[in-house]
């Protein structure tokens, strides 16, 4: 029997390269083969994946800044033969260095606009932007300074673009912009399809979860159709530009991004829908799934190839939600919870990848039994 392992991360417990192997090895030990495709949507882990599905790439160490200019170290992912960089935002701008009372009214995304200019300097003619995980709501307008846009108030001050001055900006000029940018194709890796303002924009819908104060929702989305409206002319409703605090809008507009699904890339790069035809059996998972799921989650998915192939899937997941024949409707054979005994969630996320082990290992027995 040959199985195909193809589990997204458990946030705050295991990667999708750790959980893969964990249930690869349970299996082989009752003589079921496997073989590995690393998971990501766009957010943290994306580089990873795209490194461990995609021969001759190497990880780069560069200095940058997080949201608060903070001097720090982070890395990328780049395919040489390809010319080819893939970056996450969450490496430099990401929600892991929201502290000590910073929100996005003090924060931008400047850190991901070094990062894209090392690649540019190291040779990159493509990159990927993974907009998953981010920490900032400002319009990617940080990224744009890092790469030579400048921003300038009504008395022809400099802004430095963190969130507060989205409503203060009268010009952007891109005069200095880099040169390179002119000669690179962008891809946003996102699944998001927020518009950059409005009642699901950047601000409302992703600016509580980043330290932005509910009531200051309305006044901090006037302040980015503001901005909207001196970069564009007009205010736009754009599917997908309110990704990672609008970052998405940034890197579609100034720099022409295309937008494509995350775990959809990282599907064609693997071939994913090919080798679930050549295997037995299908195994995904991730750390929760639910009624949201159905929604485009990664695992469903999966799930959903497996469906047209004739193969049975199943989930190994930390907690389920919703009814079991939903998700047999969409080609999962049966969810299996990995958490066995009473724990608090700190504890399941600590225990998971012993949890996530014993569980491969009952679907292992009863696979070989039958």
């Amino acid at each position: 029997m040959q199985a195909l392992i193809a589990i997204d991360s458990f946030k705050n417990s295991m990667t999708s390269i750790q959980a893969n192997q964990l249930v690869a090895t349970a299996l082989a030990a009752h003589g079921i083969m496997s073989q590995q495709i690393a998971i990501a949507d766009g957010g943290e882990g994306t580089v990873a994946a795209f490194l461990a599905n995609q021969p001759g790439g190497e990880r780069l160490t560069v200095a940058t800044v997080d949201v608060a200019q903070r001097p720090i170290k982070a890395t990328y992912g780049y395919f040489a033969a390809e010319q080819l960089a893939v970056i996450e935002v969450a490496a430099a701008s990401g929600i892991q260095f929201l502290s000590g009372g910073l929100n996005p009214a003090n924060t931008n995304s400047y850190g991901t606009g070094l990062l894209i200019k090392a690649a540019l300097e190291h040779g990159a003619k493509k990159i990927i932007i993974g907009l998953g995980g981010s920490g900032t709501v400002d319009g990617g307008a940080g990224i744009l300074r890092a790469l030579g846009y400048r921003f300038f108030d009504a008395a022809h001050h400099e802004l430095e673009m963190v969130g507060a001055d989205l409503g203060r900006v009268a010009e952007i000029d891109a005069t200095q912009a880099n040169t390179k940018l002119k000669h690179v194709q962008f891809i946003n890796a996102s699944d998001v399809t927020n518009p950059l303002t409005g009642e699901q924009g950047a601000a409302a819908i992703f600016g509580p979860q980043k330290g932005l104060a509910v009531e200051k929702v309305a006044q901090y989305d006037c302040a980015m159709q503001h901005y909207l409206t001196v970069a564009t002319g007009k205010v736009s409703a754009h599917l997908g530009d309110g990704a990672a605090g609008g970052i998405g809008f940034a890197l579609r507009y100034f720099l022409g991004a295309q937008v494509k699904s995350g775990f959809k890339l990282i599907a064609e790069l693997s071939q994913l829908a090919a080798r679930v035809q050549r295997v037995d059996i299908v195994i995904s998972g991730e750390g929760q799934v639910d009624d949201q799921s159905f929604m485009g989650k990664v695992p469903i998915q999966i799930s959903e190839l497996a469906q047209q192939a004739g193969k049975n899937c199943y989930l190994l997941v930390g907690n389920q939600k919703g009814a079991n024949q939903a998700f047999a409707d969409h080609g999962v054979t049966t969810v299996l919870p990995i958490v066995d005994h009473v724990s608090t969630l700190a504890e399941a996320m600590q225990q998971g990848p012993a949890n996530l082990e014993r569980m491969a290992d009952r679907l292992g027995r009863l696979l070989a039994a039958n």
